[in-house]
């Protein structure tokens, strides 16, 4: 039943993001959401652009599937703390879409779009911000929190460390900043057909595969990546160059909302996450420094972004694209790979950004043309 249980997860995201994509992209046209070409776009025509509507229903429907499936097998049973977390993620990630929704059709300012998601992050931490106490698990270990907490996480070469030890603020501090900064990376990646439905299914996919591959595996816990990642399987096809519409920041930012929670939930899987991210996270590091030496507000958009200064050195969108997977794949099989002493994984990871960066100071260091 566990294996039934994981195809349905991913088929019904996947199908219901499939079936829901045409018909959001035809309202998307009647009501005028679209996204018309600019000075800092690579489309050339209007795009419907809240297709992120149709992962979210498709995410959400498997998501609740899984609740039914509980019945059917003491495997698929949660706890009363997963299922306290599981609400808290549902109602931040309805915030985070609701002002991305908004966002999208009316162009916030950045101050209160960032407010609202912290604000949402709060919503995750739940009634740890009243009560930060640690229950005993299954195992009788205090391991579990009444919301969604960063309490600990492994670091190489170091003993875990332990935030919630160290003080219940800090743990706080830390998930907000973490669930905050997924939200805009992914955003941030949101630049190129397919670019960041693409590493998002691969990021859920790696953390899908970190839960199961543990001992025991934690099934229920692997659900909620799996699905994130069937919705985004099911978007693809009409996401991918040439697009058919656009995720917008409704997509965006709720996928990094329900990643970043994904890789809390059931044991800090952060690692694994930063991993698959790295090119973006690299990215992002890089345009905070560029702009900030350049006296730009790093927070404004602009044609640096590593994808776009590929496309416009003469690269194609689905070569830029690829070249993201290969690499996102990569960092992620490292992660996951038991076999290789820490070293190892180090020197490796340490290969593959200096890969990432050589090719970010080279195309930062080129000319850019906007392309008409």
């Amino acid at each position: 039943m566990v294996v039934i249980a994981l195809l349905l997860t991913f088929g019904i995201a996947a199908t219901l993001t499939m079936l829901l994509a045409p018909p959001v992209a035809r309202l998307c046209e009647r009501r005028g959401w679209l996204a018309y070409p600019g000075p800092r776009s690579v489309h050339r025509s209007p795009m419907p652009t809240v297709g992120g509507l149709a992962i979210i229903a498709g995410f959400t429907g498997a998501l609740l599937l899984s609740f039914a499936l509980e019945w059917l097998d003491p495997a698929l049973r949660r706890s009363p703390y997963e299922h306290l977390r599981l609400t808290l993620l549902l109602i931040g990630a309805t915030i985070v879409a609701a002002i991305s929704f908004i966002d999208d059709l009316r162009d916030l300012p950045a101050l209160p779009r960032l407010v609202v998601h912290f604000g949402a992050a709060l919503v995750a931490v739940g009634p740890y911000l009243w009560d930060p106490t640690l229950y005993p698990d299954a195992l009788g270990m205090p391991t579990e929190a009444r919301g969604i907490i960063l309490t600990a996480f492994n670091f190489p070469f170091v003993e875990q460390v332990h935030l919630h030890n160290l003080s219940p603020w800090i743990a706080i501090a830390a998930t907000l900043i973490w669930i905050t900064g997924m939200q805009n990376m992914v955003n941030w990646a949101d630049g190129l057909d397919g670019l960041a439905a693409g590493i998002t299914l691969i990021a859920a996919s790696m953390l899908t595969i970190h839960t199961l591959m543990l001992n025991p595996p934690q099934v229920t816990v692997g659900l909620l990546p799996l699905a994130l990642a069937g919705a985004c399987a099911g978007f693809l096809p009409f996401n991918f160059h040439p697009a058919r519409i656009f995720m917008g920041d409704v997509g965006a930012m709720t996928l990094g909302y329900v990643l970043g929670v994904s890789a809390i939930i059931g044991g800090a899987k952060l690692a694994t996450a930063l991993l698959v991210m790295g090119v973006p996270l690299i990215d992002m590091a890089w345009l905070i420094v560029w702009r900030t030496l350049h006296g730009r507000s790093a927070a404004r958009a602009g044609r640096d972004n590593l994808h776009i200064r590929l496309l416009d050195m003469g690269f194609s969108q689905r070569q830029i694209v690829a070249f993201y997977y290969i690499l996102s794949a990569a960092f992620g099989g490292i992660a996951l790979l038991d076999v290789m002493t820490p070293a190892a994984k180090l020197g490796a990871l340490a290969v593959l950004g200096i890969l990432v960066l050589s090719v970010l100071i080279y195309a930062s260091t080129r000319p850019t043309t906007a392309r008409s």
